[in-house]
């Protein structure tokens, strides 16, 4: 970090990643350990308790020398990605004693001028989705569909960066994100979520357009391609968790998650029991400490996490065989050889069995690399769905 403000606005941005998760927690204050806890002085936990303010988190921070025992993995979660501020963070006591909180009130005003705009979309059985929109109505529209479960900030890296370009879409899995929680009984099919898709594009007036699908998104934007061609212009299949039936090459993940899903999508109650398993400290092993408050967002509550596995469930053992043959669009099909999440023989399968893919195979990055929008993955988006817009005149 170069400066306060820089600071301030890595802070902000921080907070807005763990609030989804940290909303649906039951405690009060979130446990920040710092080894150098006498370098940052009081200011560490004055400043971090100004972001949570002004970012909208119900918890304070404290902000302590020494580790206290493991909590739940979730609390950790939070806990560990608010600490890598502090990490590297400059002279908090100077700071505070030149320029106040100013700068964090400062970062956090930009980041709500610069964040998607919300969209309420009503579904077609009476469903409300959080939709949100970036970049300029009057360019291009990709529509982005977000794995299953996921809060919109895991995506919000692609929103930004094709949203210089482009009108920019998505929108948040039915049912997880209401205040409320899930309703008992909520439609879960792949049908139901490719009719939240043609929903969203509806109440924004999009013609046919790029669809772009990551992890199980791809697996609708399969479905939707197949049952509404002509509301869709384009699509780009990443890193898809596709299912072929009896034919299908998995990793042990895929295996191992889909078993889960099948557990927790039965009864709440059966969700409930497995749902604790996710509350040891062990299950954050294999996440990415950045994206860990994200990635664990559907597994936060019992019914979270039950409604989740029924939607999950859905999308990982729907066979799409039968569809691929039929779907005349310009396809991208990216995967890697390395993903060991969702296997890349199902991306090559697609790829193959579409009349009109192209597979990129990246020689390196596992599953959630795409969410880091790294230059080059940016670049394949933007120029594939140019090329689509430069071959169909009159489209937007």
């Amino acid at each position: 970090m170069t400066g306060f403000e820089e600071w301030a606005a890595a802070a902000v941005e921080v907070f807005g990643e763990v609030k989804p998760l940290a909303d649906r927690l039951p405690q009060g204050h979130f446990e920040v350990a710092v080894a150098d806890h006498e370098r940052l002085g009081t200011a560490a936990g004055r400043l971090l308790d100004s972001v949570a303010r002004e970012v909208g988190l119900r918890q304070t921070v404290h902000v302590r020398a020494a580790p206290q025992p493991a909590g739940s993995s979730f609390g950790l979660a939070v806990e560990r990605r608010i600490s890598t501020l502090l990490a590297d963070a400059g002279p908090l006591d100077d700071w505070v004693r030149d320029a106040g909180e100013a700068p964090i009130v400062r970062a956090a005003a930009n980041a709500r001028d610069r964040a998607p705009r919300l969209v309420r979309v009503e579904t077609r059985d009476g469903l409300t989705l959080d939709a949100f929109t970036a970049g300029d109505r009057a360019r291009p529209a990709v529509v982005l569909v977000p794995p299953c479960g996921m809060p919109v900030e895991l995506s919000l890296r692609w929103l930004r960066a094709l949203g210089e370009e482009h009108f920019v879409v998505t929108w948040q899995t039915r049912g997880l994100f209401s205040a409320h929680g899930p309703e008992a009984g909520m439609a879960s099919g792949v049908a139901d979520q490719a009719d939240d898709l043609l929903a969203v594009m509806d109440a924004l007036d999009l013609p046919a357009c790029h669809v772009m699908g990551l992890c199980g998104g791809a697996v609708i934007v399969v479905e939707a391609a197949h049952r509404h061609p002509g509301r869709l212009g384009s699509i780009s299949l990443w890193h898809g968790d596709y299912d072929f039936g009896a034919g299908s090459t998995k990793t042990d993940h895929q295996r191992d998650v889909q078993a889960l899903m099948e557990m927790g999508a039965d009864t709440l109650a059966k969700a409930a029991a497995y749902q604790k398993l996710m509350h040891r400290p062990a299950a954050l092993a294999k996440i990415p400490e950045r994206l860990a408050p994200l990635v664990l967002y559907p597994y936060a509550s019992p019914a979270l996490f039950h409604h989740y596995c029924r939607l999950n469930l859905a999308i990982m053992s729907f066979d799409i065989t039968d569809l691929l043959g039929r779907i005349p669009h310009p396809t991208l099909v990216v995967t890697s050889r390395t993903d060991t999440t969702a296997h890349p023989e199902g991306s090559h399968r697609v790829a193959r069995e579409l009349v009109r893919a192209r597979l990129v195979e990246e020689p390196s990055g596992d599953h959630l690399s795409v969410f880091d929008t790294s230059s080059r993955l940016v670049q394949l988006a933007a120029d594939f769905v140019a090329a689509q817009y430069l071959s169909t005149p009159g489209r937007r």
